[in-house]
């Protein structure tokens, strides 16, 4: 359940206040930005993705049921606007490679720095080729730090499958990214 204040607010916002939806944004904005750019990688696509998620949010407000945290039916928002912009990336990249005739397009840069990007943009891509449930289960753990329980909760699946989800999709992520598989991890995830 919400507090006292942000339950008049989400009520208000739901009467179509402008008011409301302006703090609900202001409240939310960061949060749901930081919550996209662990997920994409890609920090370009944040500000329209944030956009999209409030903008389906507020359309969607009237229905909110508030036996959910306002937050969590955020992230779930978050994640579908992310699903849908990781699908349509893969759509893009392969109607590129297409067009210019296949093979990837990797310039060599012998910078530090350049490799860094390298490397985290390989780490993006491998990240955006997992299965849904796999990426929002390992984002969950590992780029947003929950414990399991609270991914449990944010998910909506048991914490022995976010455990298996997010142990499947570093498997996964090191075959891709052609590291050695990721040590034994105790029934915590630790």
């Amino acid at each position: 359940m919400q507090d006292g204040g942000a339950e008049l607010l989400i009520a208000a916002a739901q009467r179509g206040d402008a008011s409301a939806m302006s703090e609900l944004f202001a409240a939310h904005r960061q949060r749901v930005a930081r919550q996209i750019l662990r997920m994409t990688g890609d920090p370009t696509s944040v500000d329209d993705l944030v956009q999209e998620v409030f903008i389906a949010a507020f359309t969607a407000l009237a229905g909110f049921r508030r036996d959910a945290q306002f937050e969590t039916w955020l992230h779930t928002i978050a994640i579908n606007k992310v699903r849908n912009w990781w699908d349509a990336r893969r759509r893009r990249e392969i109607r590129e490679r297409d067009a210019i005739g296949g093979g990837p397009n990797e310039a060599q840069n012998p910078e530090q720095d350049a490799l860094a990007a390298e490397h985290l943009r390989r780490f993006y891509v491998a990240l955006g080729a997992l299965p849904d449930k796999l990426r929002e289960a390992f984002t969950a753990r590992a780029l947003d730090h929950l414990s399991l329980v609270d991914a449990s909760a944010l998910l909506g699946v048991p914490v022995s499958t976010v455990s298996y989800r997010t142990r499947r999709a570093e498997e996964l992520l090191c075959q891709a990214l052609d590291l050695p598989p990721p040590a034994g991890r105790d029934a915590e995830g630790k």
